[in-house]
């Protein structure tokens, strides 16, 4: 089994840093993108069923 000599900067358990600069025009796309998804309301039917699931109402 070969193994890289040069060092990586990360232990091989971690994952390597990721550029989140501003000047990184995909992960700024992709956070803005992921930021909308998750601000996005729940449809109603959803939490009508997860409100049955807190008060334990079965249908």
């Amino acid at each position: 089994m070969a193994t890289n000599s040069e060092p990586s900067g990360y232990d091989e358990d971690e994952t390597p840093p990721h550029n989140t600069s501003p000047k990184d025009p995909i992960s700024h796309a992709l956070k803005q993108v992921y930021d909308d998804v998750a601000n996005e309301p729940l449809p109603d039917k959803l939490n009508s069923l997860l409100e049955q699931l807190r008060l334990g109402v079965k249908k």
